[in-house]
């Protein structure tokens, strides 16, 4: 039964009252004639009363609810399925379906001097649809995969399969088509049995499964923490993608081919270490995008439990031996469990070295089954990921109503398992999923003033563990706010404004900027010049010294208020000659309100943060931040007057701290005065009436909407 689903192009529900339905099939093969196979599910007690296909072919639909249906032609079909329960839940599911077929033929050869099979593969495509296949043996594609194939030029290829008297797998994958695939299961002669022992094997016991989901374009969780013998089993929802090791051979290299909705593939890990893997349409080796890795690890120590398994065809009373590095192991003889599979598990130490095994019948000591076995490293530098987990905090929040506090901690893993139990003060563990390299978590503490203990331990390694100390707030303490500050300004955000040193003159000559804004002068005449300010001492006093062509200088922040210069050669204080004046302004915005900023210190508040009064009434609610001084900006009237500001916090309204604030007045003594430059050159000869045409150039500050023009008084 092929249960690859490729696209799912619309999935949708609609529920009454509690009752939840959801549509789903899967179907036999992707010939023209298909089976469909209802998988639709609905909540117990509210059966599935109706289906309804629609297999968009010629209008054609079903009421069946596992119709076989027979296509027109060979095409792609979006084919939808309906249910109803009884309760009237009704849910739909829409999916793409490509008629595409691989005929799978494969031949066994004989035993050759190195012990292997070879196995003939023919691949034909039926229906021309397959464009390029992947060839898969036992989980590993085989050498030049994928290969081209079309209806009239079938792919031949020969592999090499061990003669050990086991199982093998065959699958054979569209890379254009993932409905479209073809799996054959075969066994093969025992070429190193000489009696009736035969299809000897390794392994290690079954353990935990550990689900990966293969969503679209991501593999989730991308990190999975594991212990040898464990199966990680990757789960399709969503379609065109495959799961491929970033190893081409060995044990530990796998490929299940570019599968969809529905499909599953299974992975053991032979050997510790990180296995890294990917997706072959949308990903790529090292890591690169759809990508994911496998995190193997030993069992606790290097012993080592090895499961072997044989076949037999006479079960003797007097059973078996085991022979490891040519030692007796413990237990023997172990007697048969009738004929048949056997299977016994011994502990071995997993030193990375190759070890001979032998399985040797009493009765006939001449039957025997040998192999040698490289166990994997689990020593010091054998490949097995070391683990390393770290845990930071933030500061405390407020105290809320149960007297406990917040703290974001956070957890920082490599090489662990697929998540972590963390522990306060030896208490009972709560387990975290990793979902990436760094996870923050919240934890509640008690607000006792006293220090307490933050432990994280990695779940698949216990010594993988790591801890911190935080003292928090004591919430039994009444909440208290001191040290307020109040301060007005900052509102010009350190704006630049420009003035051009030309020769004898500043353009602009008057600059109104905002307090915080400062002035930059750039020298682009040719005479040198200076900007000098009136004032000689003190912080609103500046001298650029003679500057000379291409150069610039930057005021100093200055005072709100009339700041005069003049340039020292050409002119002089009090605005004669080639002079300026910068008129700094209040931090005012359009609606004549200057931005204010409050400091304060906060003991014991509360979870809610804190709200700003000015005279009175509320301007907002703001949040305390952790660990440092609170801090806020506000908005408050320019009018020269006297302001009360009161913080409060938010949870105890009593727990309160007020100043005062005069702030500057945004309509008086700050108001931009108008400045305008003019800049004649003369453009041309006289024209017939002894005239001269006369550019202007003129420039404006804090202007009015139009300006007139005289000449010697007459406009």
């Amino acid at each position: 039964m092929n249960t690859n689903l490729l696209t799912t192009l619309l999935l949708f529900s609609t529920s009454f009252a509690l009752a939840q339905c959801n549509a789903s099939f899967t179907w036999d093969d992707t010939d023209i004639t298909m089976q469909f196979m209802d998988t639709s599910t609905s909540d117990p007690g509210d059966p599935i009363v109706s289906w309804f296909w629609d297999f968009d072919d010629n209008g054609n639909t079903s009421t069946q609810q596992n119709p076989t249906y027979t296509f027109s032609q060979d095409d792609k079909y979006d084919v939808l399925l309906e249910i109803t329960t009884l309760n009237g839940c009704i849910s739909s599911i829409i999916i793409e379906i490509e008629t595409c077929v691989l005929s799978v033929q494969h031949t066994i050869g004989s035993c050759d001097a190195n012990g292997n099979i070879p196995v003939m593969i023919t691949v034909n495509d039926l229906w021309d649809n397959a464009d390029e296949i992947d060839i898969i043996l036992d989980g590993s594609s085989v050498p030049g995969s994928p290969f081209a194939i079309d209806q009239s030029n079938p792919v031949m290829v020969t592999v090499d399969v061990p003669g050990n008297g086991l199982n093998h797998t065959i699958q054979v994958q569209s890379t254009d088509i993932a409905t479209c695939g073809k799996v054959i299961n075969f066994s093969v002669p025992d070429c190193n049995s000489n009696c009736f022992l035969s299809s000897l094997q390794v392994g290690y016991p079954n353990g935990t499964t550990h689900n990966v989901t293969v969503g679209d374009d991501f593999f989730s969780p991308v990190s999975t923490g594991i212990i040898l013998g464990d199966i990680v089993h990757f789960n399709w929802i969503g379609s065109g993608h495959s799961t491929t090791s970033d190893a081409t051979t060995g044990p530990d290299a796998w490929n299940s081919g570019v599968i969809s909705v529905g499909s599953t593939f299974d992975v053991v890990i032979d050997n510790p270490g990180t296995h890294l893997y990917y997706c072959i349409p949308h990903g790529g080796t090292g890591g690169t995008g759809m990508s994911g890795n496998i995190l193997a690890n030993c069992p606790t120590g290097n012993s080592i439990n090895l499961e072997i398994s044989f076949n037999t065809t006479i079960a003797d009373p007097l059973g078996y031996n085991i022979y490891y590095d040519g030692i007796l192991v413990t237990g023997s003889p172990f007697s048969y469990n009738g004929t048949g599979l056997q299977q016994t598990t011994i502990s071995i130490v997993g030193d990375g070295f190759a070890h001979p095994l032998l399985i040797e019948d009493v009765a006939d000591p001449t039957c025997t089954l040998s192999m040698n076995y490289n166990s994997p490293d689990c020593g010091q530098g054998g490949g097995n990921p070391v683990c390393s987990i770290s845990v930071s905090t933030g500061a405390p929040s407020g105290c809320d109503a149960n007297q406990n506090v917040s703290i974001n901690a956070t957890i920082s893993i490599a090489n662990g398992g697929s998540g972590f139990n963390l522990i306060i003060d030896n208490g009972t563990p709560t387990y975290y999923a990793y979902n990436g390299p760094n996870i923050t978590v919240t934890v509640v503490l008690p607000g006792d003033g006293l220090n307490h203990t933050i432990t994280v331990i990695d779940d698949l390694d216990p010594t993988c563990t790591a801890s911190t100390n935080i003292t928090t707030p004591d919430c039994n303490l009444p909440c208290n706010i001191t040290n307020l500050t109040a301060t007005a300004g900052g509102g010009g955000g350190g704006v630049i404004h420009t003035v051009n040193v030309e020769d004898f003159i500043f353009n602009s000559s008057v600059v109104n900027i905002t307090e915080g804004d400062v002035v930059e002068w750039i020298w682009i005449g040719v005479v040198s010049h200076t900007t000098t300010s009136d004032a000689t001492s003190g912080p609103d006093s500046w001298d650029s010294g003679l500057l000379g062509n291409g150069a610039t200088y930057i005021s100093p922040v200055l005072s709100q208020g009339v700041h005069a210069y003049y340039c020292i050669p050409h002119g002089s204080p009090g605005g004669n000659g080639m002079a300026g004046t910068i008129h700094v302004l209040p931090p005012c915005n359009a609606q004549g309100e200057v931005m204010v900023t409050v400091n304060f210190s906060i003991t014991s508040g509360g979870v809610s943060g804190f709200e700003v009064v000015v005279d009175g009434g509320s301007v907002g609610i703001f949040p305390y931040v952790p660990g440092v001084v609170q801090s806020a900006t506000i908005n408050v009237l320019g009018d020269n007057m006297s302001h009360i500001i009161e913080i409060k916090d938010v949870d105890s309204p009593t727990c309160l701290a007020s100043t005062t604030l005069i702030t500057p007045d945004c309509n008086g003594g700050g108001t931009p005065v108008c400045s305008i430059n003019v800049i004649g050159n003369v453009n041309g000869g006289c024209n017939a009436n002894n005239e001269v045409p006369v550019n202007l150039t003129i420039t404006a500050a804090d202007q009015g909407n139009n300006f007139s023009v005289s000449v010697d008084g007459t406009l």
